[in-house]
């Protein structure tokens, strides 16, 4: 049987790390995998340092890529290849979507389309040289809600939330992980992009008062962008209003990355041959 192709992307958190290694260790006979990670420019270094970390001791592979935007041509952004070591940290690749594209939010997408979706599709029509394939997203069975409607058409599939793969939640990712000796150091308000509009009131609050120099990146892009009408946060708020509101936030955000509590086998209806051969 000819082995499809796949996409496994690689968002640098650990429910993705943990979907590509059990897809490397189960799924090689079936697919013909590459692992693919797209820098933003604006990741927590923590995250960088855990995809290397991933990329090493799991033996992926991993291709890092980064937005290249056109500028002044109707043609959409591509991508280049980098590594760990030359890989943006300023919000380069973000810096340029913006320049092109303005400031994204609620109302305009294009964060996620430009800087990771538009930069992978380019790498894999190169890698696959134009052939079929099929995309592995790391979306947990207590996140179905976040199913695309097009994932059949889109050749998307979900092995984290079907019953033909390894259906996994939260409190079991958070287990396995525990049990490896590294993970991801970052608590889990604090996730892969620093400010992320998509983040809650809450949580954005909290990076503020713990990390308030992570939010220069979004006041330079609204000074030099926003044309006094177009801000990054819900409810277009500025990023000075986002720090204003955070000094009187009182409230405390849970890291759920620490989130397990098992008293019975964590496995439970997952047969322990599986389980037992996807650790280390």
């Amino acid at each position: 049987m000819d082995k499809k192709n796949l996409l496994v992307s690689f968002s640098g958190g650990e429910t993705s790390a943990f979907m590509a290694q059990w897809l490397l260790k189960h799924k090689q006979d079936e697919f013909n995998m590459v692992f693919v990670f797209a820098n933003t420019g604006e990741e927590n270094e923590e995250t960088l340092e855990f995809v290397e970390k991933c990329n090493k001791h799991f033996s992926l592979n991993v291709h890092w890529v980064e937005a290249v935007v056109h500028h002044g041509q109707r043609k959409g952004t591509t991508h280049k290849v980098v590594d760990f070591k030359t890989a943006s940290r300023n919000g380069e690749p973000f810096k340029e979507v913006i320049s092109k594209y303005g400031i994204p939010n609620q109302m305009f997408l294009h964060c996620t389309r430009e800087t990771k979706l538009n930069p992978i599709t380019s790498f894999c029509k190169n890698y696959f040289d134009g052939q079929e394939y099929y995309t592995a997203v790391g979306i947990r069975i207590d996140e179905s809600d976040r199913i695309s409607a097009k994932h059949k058409e889109n050749k998307i599939i979900y092995p984290l939330i079907s019953r033909d793969f390894i259906p996994m939640n939260k409190e079991k990712i958070n287990f396995w992980w525990s049990q490896q000796n590294f993970r991801l150091n970052l608590k889990g308000y604090q996730g892969n992009c620093k400010t992320c509009w998509k983040k809650s009131d809450h949580k954005l609050f909290t990076i503020a008062k713990e990390t308030p120099e992570f939010f220069q990146f979004n006041k330079e892009m609204e000074k030099k962008y926003s044309k006094g009408k177009y801000f990054f946060f819900r409810n277009n708020r500025s990023t000075e209003d986002i720090l204003e509101e955070a000094k009187k936030f009182k409230g405390v955000v849970k890291d759920d990355s620490q989130n397990y509590n098992w008293d019975i086998d964590i496995f439970e209806n997952e047969s322990c041959d599986i389980w037992s051969s996807c650790g280390d």
